[in-house]
C-alpha cells in the first residue's frame, strides 16, 4: 500500500517530501517528462532564464522556508530593482507608494500625474467622505476598491497589479481570496477610508519590526527550476518516494483504487491530486459528483511568457526599474513586462551575450483570443508593444514563447466558501482523496506550497493509528 501523488509540480513534490519524511511510501506520477510544472528555467541569450514565475514572495514564508529546508538557503537572491513603472498614455510613470496598488499618498499620485483631475479628486474623497459599511459577503475587488477610490484609480493602479497576479479582471475577482490584505483594509472598523486603512497597515508593520521596504521577492541563483529540483532530490533522499514521469493518474475508484495511463492499477491508502484544477475536476467526478461540480466551476485562463533579447544600443529608453505594468485600458496585448537584466544581477547583459532580457506576459481574463496566434505572430505583436514602451530601434536578437494553457484560476466572489464545500464533499464521499494546488487558496509558489503542506497533513492524520 502506498500514497499516490498526482502531479510533479512544486505542490505535488512538496507533499511527497513531507510524506516521505514521515516514513510514508509515495508514488509521484506526472504526464510530463520533466518535473516542476509551470516552474521551468532554460537557456536563453547566454543565461538561464525562467519560462514562468521568476521569484516567490518572502513575506509569506512557505516558499522561503522550503527553499532553506532543501539546501537552497545560501543561494537565494532578491531583485536588484523593485521599482516598477506603469504605462499610461504613451509614457512610463513611476508607481507611487502603495499597498497592492492602493496609493497611500494622493499627493504623490498628483506629482506623478497618474490620474486625471477628476480621478485624483475622487481618490482624495476617500479620505474625507464617509464610506458605507463593508458588505459582510465577499465582493469583487472592483466593487470594493473602485467604490472607495473611483474607477480611474482602480483601472490605472490596482487592476494592472492585483489583476496581473491572477491574469484576471478585478471586476470579477474575489477580494477575500485574491487580495486578503485589501479585504482586511476595506473591512477595517477603525478606518472608513481605504487609503487610511492601508496607511495603518504599513505603520503597524513598522511598529512590529517588520520593514515594509525589505525585499519582497527571492529566487535561487540560476533560476526558479532549481527549487522543484531540490525538493525532488530531497524527497528521493528519504528513500520513500518514487517518481514516475511520462504517465498520468487517469482514474480513481472507491476505496482508493488508482488507474494510471500506462495501464498500471494499484490500491492506494490515499491520493493527493496536485494537478491543474480542470484535471482534478475530471478525476474526482467518479467518486464525488458534488466535488467535481465545485471544482469544474472554477474558471481558468491561459497565459504566455515571451522572452526577448535586445541589444543595448537598440533601447531608445533605458530599462529604468524592475518592469512595467500595462493597464487593459491601454489596448496592448502585453499585460506586464519584467526587465530581467535590471531585476536580477545574474541576468545582466555582461553575464550573457551582451543583450538585455525582457520577459513579457500575454493573456488575461477577457483577453484570451490573442493566445490563438501562432508563435511568430505572437512575438510580432509583443515586439510591437515593446517597441512603443521601450522605443526599440531594431529587432530583437532572440525570442522564445512559453505557453501555459488554463494555468491561472479565476477566483470569483465566494470562491473560498466553494473550496470549503468541495473539501467537505470529498471528506464525506472519498476521505482518502485530497486536492491541492493554486486553484484553491492562492496563486503563486507560497500558496501552492502551503496547499501541499495542508494536503500532506491531512493524509498523515488519516494514516495515523487510531
Amino acid at each position: 500500500m502506498t500514497v499516490v501523488v498526482a502531479g510533479a509540480g512544486i505542490t505535488g513534490l512538496t507533499a511527497a517530501l513531507h510524506l516521505g519524511e514521515a516514513g510514508v511510501e509515495v508514488l509521484v506520477v506526472d504526464p510530463a517528462i520533466r518535473i516542476g510544472g509551470m516552474v521551468q528555467t532554460s537557456p536563453f541569450a547566454g543565461r538561464m532564464v525562467d519560462e514562468g514565475a521568476d521569484a516567490f514572495l518572502v513575506r509569506t514564508p512557505a516558499a522561503f522556508d522550503l527553499a532553506r529546508a532543501v539546501g537552497l538557503g545560501d543561494e537565494l537572491v532578491s531583485p536588484a530593482r523593485r521599482d516598477a513603472r506603469v504605462w499610461l498614455h504613451g509614457a512610463l510613470h513611476r508607481l507611487p507608494a502603495h499597498v497592492l496598488g492602493v496609493p497611500t499618498d494622493p499627493d504623490e499620485v498628483d506629482e506623478l500625474r497618474l490620474l486625471s483631475p477628476a480621478g485624483l479628486d475622487r481618490l482624495r474623497r476617500d479620505l474625507t467622505d464617509p464610506a458605507p459599511p463593508a458588505d459582510p459577503e465577499d465582493v469583487s475587488i472592483a466593487e470594493a476598491v473602485g467604490g472607495r477610490l473611483g474607477d480611474e484609480a482602480l483601472a490605472r493602479l490596482v487592476d494592472p497589479l492585483v489583476g496581473g497576479i491572477s491574469a484576471g479582471d478585478t471586476a470579477h475577482l474575489s477580494l477575500a481570496a485574491v487580495a486578503p490584505q485589501l479585504d482586511a483594509a476595506w473591512r477595517d472598523p477603525d478606518h472608513t477610508s481605504l487609503v487610511a486603512a492601508c496607511r495603518a497597515q504599513v505603520a503597524a508593520a513598522r511598529a512590529a519590526g517588520r520593514d515594509p521596504d525589505a525585499p519582497i521577492f527571492a529566487a535561487p541563483v540560476g533560476g526558479m527550476a532549481r527549487l522543484p529540483q531540490a525538493v525532488a532530490r530531497a524527497a528521493r533522499m528519504t528513500g520513500m518516494v518514487d517518481l514516475r514521469l511520462g504517465t498520468a493518474l487517469s482514474a480513481v475508484a472507491d476505496g482508493g483504487l488508482v488507474a494510471l495511463a500506462d495501464g498500471t492499477t494499484l490500491e492506494a491508502e490515499a491520493v493527493v491530486l496536485a494537478t491543474p484544477g480542470p484535471t482534478a475536476a475530471e478525476i474526482v467526478g467518479s467518486v464525488s459528483p458534488e466535488a467535481r461540480a465545485l471544482l469544474a466551476g472554477v474558471r481558468h485562463v491561459s497565459v504566455a511568457f515571451v522572452r526577448v533579447a535586445i541589444p543595448t544600443a537598440d533601447l531608445g529608453r533605458p530599462l529604468d526599474g524592475s518592469g512595467v505594468l500595462v493597464p487593459r485600458t491601454e489596448g496592448r496585448i502585453v499585460t506586464a513586462c519584467s526587465f530581467a537584466s535590471e531585476k536580477w544581477e545574474h541576468l545582466a547583459a555582461d553575464r550573457g551575450d551582451g543583450t538585455v532580457i525582457v520577459r513579457a506576459a500575454v493573456g488575461r481574463d477577457g483577453e484570451q483570443a490573442v493566445l490563438g496566434l501562432d508563435d511568430a505572430a505572437l512575438v510580432e505583436r509583443v515586439v510591437d508593444d515593446l517597441t512603443a514602451i521601450l522605443d526599440l530601434q531594431g529587432a530583437p536578437t532572440s525570442t522564445s514563447v512559453h505557453r501555459w494553457p488554463l494555468a491561472f484560476a479565476q477566483y470569483r466572489p465566494g470562491h473560498l466558501d466553494r473550496v470549503a464545500a468541495m473539501e467537505a464533499a470529498l471528506a464525506r464521499d472519498a476521505p482518502w482523496l485530497v486536492v491541492a494546488g493554486m486553484h484553491l487558496r492562492g496563486v503563486g509558489l507560497p500558496a501552492s506550497i502551503a496547499s501541499a503542506d495542508a494536503a500532506a497533513a491531512r493524509v498523515l492524520a488519516r494514516l495515523a493509528p487510531t
